[in-house]
């Protein structure tokens, strides 16, 4: 079973003082970096980073990997959902995908084995699978090819929420607190980066 993994990376960071993406988070590797790791350890894949705001930066930073190919959001400021739209509406015309599966950049205490969790239940059950962070239900989340269409026509900055706590759909879930774990801001870096040093 084929799952296209693409990584999130479009928005401004406008609480961060810059780009968040390629700021360290620790063993001398920038955010960006970190989160294609995680995924590249779930298969020999190709993995699909949608840029924006940042663009540029993020090019840079990605430079040295191999198979990752660069999305490049026009319209970034349109919000998340826009971005998802792009990355479905490229994909739904490579054939062989049973599913897309998003993550952000910046949940960045998230670990491959969290995501396979995610992925292995989808290989058992090809519906909608998404993190339950305890108290809402969120991103990474794995969409069925089913949903290829609909991922493309959404437009605003909720994303797929809509998909996975309002449409009324079949939703499976898996506990992942960790998912919900992301930096905004300066202040949030620095207390994971500590975080990160003592252990």
């Amino acid at each position: 079973m084929r799952i296209a993994k693409v990584l999130l990376a479009a928005g401004q960071s406008s609480r961060f003082d810059g780009c968040k993406l390629i700021a360290n988070v620790g063993n001398n590797k920038t955010m960006i970096a970190r989160a294609v790791d995680v995924l590249q350890q779930l298969d020999a894949g190709a993995v699909y980073v949608v840029s924006g705001a940042w663009h540029n930066e993020i090019t840079q930073a990605l430079k040295h990997y191999n198979n990752v190919e660069i999305i490049c959001n026009l319209d970034w400021q349109q919000g998340l959902g826009k971005s998802i739209a792009l990355a479905a509406n490229q994909l739904r015309h490579s054939d062989g995908w049973d599913g897309i599966l998003f993550m952000l950049a910046d949940q960045v205490e998230l670990e491959a084995c969290d995501i396979q969790q995610l992925v292995t239940r989808f290989q058992n059950n090809p519906t909608r699978w998404c993190a339950n962070y305890g108290e809402r239900l969120g991103v990474p989340a794995i969409f069925p090819h089913d949903d290829f269409d609909l991922l493309t026509t959404l437009s605003n900055d909720k994303g797929a929420q809509h998909l996975l706590r309002e449409s009324g759909g079949i939703v499976n879930c898996v506990l992942l607190n960790k998912a919900s774990a992301d930096i905004d801001t300066v202040e949030q870096l620095n207390c994971y980066t500590a975080k990160q040093a003592l252990n």
